[in-house]
């Protein structure tokens, strides 16, 4: 009996994960937000300003989040503003809002390290996407999670803010196509299952 229940509330669960997926199109508009504030901040790096300005200007691209996030999703015809029951929804934009609180950390090396402030930014940026691994039930998410925290940490050290903030754009333009191949993928399926039902 524990063990039909327990098959039932994972099937239930993977509805609602199938369901979160197909709306909000596995987070594609904040990656491919992600996609252009990254290349703001690596234009940034090239300014000839001191570390504290360039940190600064680093930390005000981040503003461009939301209206991107938001012009993308209309270009895909995704809805990652709708109003849902549904708890999985509202867990991915908990989990992208999450990363606020981690820049905390961030605002600390602002003042107290400004040469490691914007490894720090990529090391929470990057690592806050690991939940969605789980929440779109996405590869993509898990394995970029991992290669972009240690690469962005081994990178900076070996070549600098640059390099480091170059590969978080190639990095972001691989995620996002692999993430658009899953939500294409997804669609078919959810397409053939509607046919054989009819």
């Amino acid at each position: 009996m524990e063990t039909l229940r327990l098959k039932e509330c994972i099937n239930c669960l993977d509805e609602l994960k199938r369901d979160a997926k197909e709306i909000q199109k596995n987070g594609l508009p904040f990656m491919l937000a992600s996609v252009i504030i990254w290349a703001v901040i690596l234009t940034i790096q090239f300014m000839k300003k001191q570390v504290v300005s360039l940190n600064l200007y680093t930390f005000m691209s981040s503003c461009l989040l939301m209206p991107l996030a938001f012009f993308f999703s209309k270009l895909i015809k995704a809805d990652i503003f709708k109003k849902t029951a549904n708890p999985v929804n509202k867990l991915g934009f908990l989990c992208t809002m999450n990363q606020l609180l981690y820049l905390i950390i961030v605002m600390w090396a602002f003042s107290k390290s400004p040469e490691a402030m914007l490894m720090l930014y990529a090391i929470v940026f990057a690592a806050h996407l690991f939940p969605f691994g789980w929440v779109y039930n996405s590869k993509t998410y898990t394995v970029t999670a991992v290669i972009e925290t240690i690469g962005a940490i081994v990178l900076f050290f070996l070549f600098g803010r640059k390099v480091m903030a170059a590969f978080l754009v190639v990095a972001q333009i691989i995620v996002c196509i692999c993430l658009a191949i899953e939500t294409r993928k997804a669609e078919k399926d959810e397409g053939r299952s509607k046919k054989r039902f009819k």
